[in-house]
């Protein structure tokens, strides 16, 4: 894994963070080799080894967080885009902290918290959402051409490896 600071939290005391690790923790990434993906892993918070102490408000928030197809941010396992893409539809801002975490499968990563836990001028969080989102919609949006027919079995072939995991 490779991390790269471009400068989107500059000014930014390392204390300034510090309620995204107490407040804010929404799961984490890890490289795993359980799975098809070739990206990072993202664990929902059920799936991770820590003890919360979340307000009945926030821990409301994480048990109501779906997706459109049934992917609840609580439990979720899959791919670092298809994790992110479903904290922003949320309205959860991901950042990683440099902050190691262990999995309930033993697998070790990094801290995943929602950046909104912390002051920060609404601006800024505003041009950080659509950044992430900018970052994501990469990986996870495929623009087709209306003309292009498939048929079920191509489809299958193409597609049919990017099911939901057990």
């Amino acid at each position: 894994m490779v991390i790269r600071d471009n400068g989107y939290l500059e000014n930014i005391k390392p204390a300034t963070l510090d309620p995204c690790f107490d407040n804010g923790t929404i799961g984490m990434v890890c490289k795993s080799d359980h799975y098809e993906w070739e990206s990072l892993t993202f664990y929902g918070i059920e799936k991770i080894s820590i003890k919360t102490d979340l307000s009945k408000t926030r821990n409301a928030a994480l048990v109501a967080a779906e997706n459109q197809y049934g992917d609840k941010l609580i439990n979720f396992t899959g791919s670092i885009y298809r994790g992110f893409q479903l904290l922003l539809e949320n309205h959860f801002l991901p950042v990683v902290l440099l902050t190691a975490i262990t999995s309930k499968r033993g697998e070790i990563g990094l801290v995943v918290a929602d950046l909104r836990t912390i002051p920060m001028d609404i601006k800024k969080i505003s041009s950080l959402n659509d950044e992430v989102m900018r970052t994501i919609e990469k990986y996870t949006l495929m623009v087709l051409n209306d003309e292009l027919k498939l048929s079920d079995s191509d489809f299958e072939e193409m597609f049919g490896k990017y099911k939901l995991p057990p």
